[in-house]
């Protein structure tokens, strides 16, 4: 009996042990396993769901110690490159896909199983994409390469220094943000089990005090560029141009708040009302004003925003009155920063947009 309670206390000991570490090991190495289905966002979307799909992901990551400020603002996230292998349930139409992309993961909890989130966005290849000729059924998406976002809800529990086991809810989405007709994309959510590795040399956990981010307003311009198709498939594609102006303040070190005024050159506008309208449109109904809202998560040099905004007496009405952006915001220097971001009305993309922006002394 006392030796059994002895055996117990140590293993008691050694768990908690694990959870009081004052260094971590550098790197490490996951493979993670999900279980799903596509989820029919739209009714035609149902007619390409035959099977549940299967994920099979590897990822490489780092663990963060706090040697920047960012790191023990977020809980000392990992980050990371993902690969995933994909099977739809559906060989004949969508075939397997692919993805590759980076990605952070963020404690919002540190008890010892810990709540943890992932996202990331990169690159996804689809096998067998929408052909007028040989696979008239995919009438989810248009193209082999796509953008894909994943965002996993998931549960860790470290059983030792160097190994954790997890459980998660994860939602991976394809998009080519209308750049190739058809683009309803497709979502497969699913459930997921992974099993984690860390190695190398151990890095101390450090703790500082952080200085608190002055709470004025700051002032962007921002220019962005794309290109989007229109029905039918397989037409021309159109040029799209938007400058913004921003105003942005922080709500503290990790979030900020701020407004937007856009002007956006949308050529595919006047192919639209021509076309669905039956009338003659003229070049400047290309042009539409919209006032937006932004929210931001400032993640060390990067900054991901939720933008909502309303056009302003729009001639085109059938996108409706509002629209909607994710962004993210790469900071080149001081005033200087890369945009990527996916503007949509709603669920429907209109397109993906690339630019640069700099702050306004």
């Amino acid at each position: 009996m006392i030796f059994k309670y002895r055996l117990f206390l140590c293993l008691f000991l050694s768990w908690q042990t694990s959870f009081s570490q004052q260094s971590v090991p550098e790197f490490g190495i996951e493979e993670t396993v999900h279980y799903g289905s596509i989820l029919p966002h739209r009714p035609i979307v149902t007619e390409i769901i035959e099977g549940h799909s299967f994920i099979y992901e590897v990822s490489f990551y780092k663990n963060t110690t706090g040697n920047k400020a960012w790191q023990q603002l977020f809980n000392y996230p990992k980050i990371g490159i993902s690969a995933m292998y994909l099977n739809l349930g559906n060989e004949e139409e969508l075939g397997n896909s692919f993805g590759f992309f980076p990605y952070i993961q963020i404690p919002l909890s540190k008890r010892k199983i810990r709540w943890e989130l992932r996202f990331g966005y990169g690159f996804g290849y689809v096998e067998k994409p929408f052909d007028r000729a040989d696979n008239y059924k995919n009438i989810a998406i248009g193209s082999r390469f796509n953008a894909l976002i994943n965002v996993n809800s998931l549960w860790e529990i470290q059983a030792s220094k160097h190994i954790a086991f997890s459980a998660g809810i994860s939602l991976v989405h394809f998009s080519n943000g209308s750049f190739v007709r058809p683009n309803l994309g497709f979502n497969v959510f699913s459930l997921n089990t992974g099993v984690s590795y860390s190695f190398g040399k151990d890095k101390e956990i450090q703790t500082t005090t952080l200085t608190n981010k002055e709470k004025t307003w700051e002032h962007f311009i921002v220019g962005n560029t794309g290109l989007k198709e229109i029905p039918p498939v397989e037409g021309p594609k159109y040029y799209i141009a938007n400058i913004a102006y921003n105003m942005v303040k922080p709500i503290n070190n990790k979030t900020s708040f701020g407004f937007s005024a856009d002007i956006f050159y949308n050529k595919s506008i006047e192919a639209l009302i021509e076309y669905n309208d039956n009338i003659e449109a003229s070049k400047t109904d290309n042009l539409r004003t919209g006032l937006g809202v932004m929210y931001g998560i400032n993640i060390g040099n990067i900054m991901l925003s939720l933008h909502m905004g309303g056009y302003i007496l729009p001639n085109y009405k059938e996108d409706g009155y509002f629209y909607h952006r994710i962004n993210s915001r790469y900071k080149i220097n001081d005033n200087l920063f890369f945009n990527l971001g996916l503007k949509s009305h709603w669920a429907v993309a209109d397109f993906i947009e690339v630019g640069l922006g700099f702050r306004i002394k």
